[in-house]
């Protein structure tokens, strides 16, 4: 695995990572029948909330990003393997 740092694991299927530049992402189990992790980078005003919300926020991404798995062209796809 990378060096990224795990700062929240959820009970809903994300977690939150620490980048090895800093940045910070989510990483959130979505679909059906089948199941897959999609990442999205956060931006600066998501960081933010993030940073003043903490769970409750990163809650509330996940929940989007479930809904609409490509979040509107953020997300990737993360390799298994």
């Amino acid at each position: 695995m990378s060096d990224e740092e795990v700062l929240l694991l959820s009970p809903l299927l994300y977690r939150v990572l620490r980048e090895q530049d800093g940045a910070l992402s989510i990483e959130v189990v979505v679909g059906g029948i089948m199941q897959f992790e999609v990442r999205v980078r956060l931006n600066a005003e998501e960081t933010e909330s993030f940073q003043r919300e903490g769970r409750a926020f990163s809650d509330r991404l996940a929940q989007a990003i479930t809904a609409d798995p490509p979040f509107g062209g953020r997300s990737v796809k993360v390799s298994q393997g």
